[in-house]
């Protein structure tokens, strides 16, 4: 019998000190939820370290936001004021994450009028945002963006992490280090910048600039008037649509560009490749020529009438021109 008691008490410790550790990891976060009237082009500057947060425009002049703070947090600050409104998550100066605390970072919702202004910072954590036609500031240190139906001033970066945006339009810059672009249906003005990482574009911007450096770029243009490359140590293959006459510029150090450009394309082209770099043209019967001194080659030609322009240069690397 006094084994049997002995087994029983030790059971209900076991149950006890269970129960105990899991009260210890309940979610203790800190709500929030507030909602302010704003005007209709407020300015926004948004900081939270860490979380999963989500930016959406919606009809209406209010700036709300609602969720739950990081658990290490130590509050919020909300300031608004004549135009301007801040948000932002305070934390610790120094703040070290193990394995249980990644179930307890910030989950966060704002919403925004639909013609304001938005920064974001962020440090490690995810960006959805959507639907803002004023401007967009986004930036992520370890963290994926994802973006929607952005116009006017569109700025979004990362540095450890995926940009993913859909319909962007206006002033559109992208930006990545060690982590890829993903641009779907962008249009006006648009630039690429990676390093140590890849993009792939689907575009109608009139106005296209991409600069790699060990990364790689495949673009799909339509209706692009005006595209300048550049590459170090990478590849950017570009498909242009719907342009007979565009202006192309470009140079590549020990990287690869090729483009494959309208079978009508009326343009003065002139290419260079030094240090080794080869030249392969079918856009028409002319091949390049070798230097007499040297390892360095050179093609000029004009197609139709010499509208537009094709200027490539390369550094030990290739340059290739085929027709749709």
């Amino acid at each position: 019998m006094q084994k049997i008691t002995q087994y029983w008490l030790s059971g209900l410790c076991s149950i006890l000190l269970l129960g105990a550790s899991q009260l210890a990891l309940a979610d203790a976060r800190e709500v929030v939820n507030e909602s302010h009237n704003v005007s209709a082009n407020e300015k926004i500057y948004i900081e939270v370290m860490s979380g999963e947060i989500t930016i959406k425009a919606v009809p209406g002049n209010k700036f709300s936001v609602s969720g739950k703070l990081d658990g290490k947090a130590t509050g919020y600050l909300l300031e608004v004021k004549e135009g301007f409104s801040r948000f932002e998550m305070t934390m610790p100066r120094q703040v070290n994450y193990g394995r249980n605390d990644q179930k307890f970072l910030a989950e966060l919702s704002f919403e925004v009028p639909v013609g304001s202004h938005v920064e974001f910072k962020g440090v490690n954590g995810n960006v959805k945002v959507s639907g803002i036609q004023g401007s967009s500031q986004i930036s992520s240190v370890n963290g994926e963006i994802n973006a929607g139906d952005l116009a006017n001033i569109v700025k979004l970066t990362t540095v450890n992490g995926a940009i993913k945006v859909r319909a962007a339009s206006g002033n559109v810059e992208l930006n990545s280090v060690n982590g890829k672009i993903d641009d779907e249906g962008s249009s006006g003005r648009l630039r690429y910048e990676v390093v140590n990482g890849k993009i792939k574009g689907r575009s109608s911007a009139e106005e296209v600039s991409i600069s790699t450096v060990n990364g790689d770029a495949e673009l799909d243009l339509t209706g692009t008037r005006q595209l300048k490359l550049s590459t170090v140590n990478g590849e950017i293959a570009a498909k242009l649509r719907g342009v007979s006459s565009p202006r192309i510029s470009g140079s590549s150090v020990s990287g690869d560009i090729e483009l494959t450009l309208d079978s009508k394309l009326s343009a003065r082209v002139d290419l260079k490749a030094s240090a080794g770099g080869k030249i392969s043209n079918k856009l028409s019967k002319d091949q390049a020529v070798k230097a007499k001194y040297g390892p360095a080659r050179s093609l000029q030609f004009t197609l139709g009438s010499g509208d537009g322009s094709v200027d490539i240069s390369t550094v030990s690397g290739d340059i290739k021109l085929e027709k749709l």
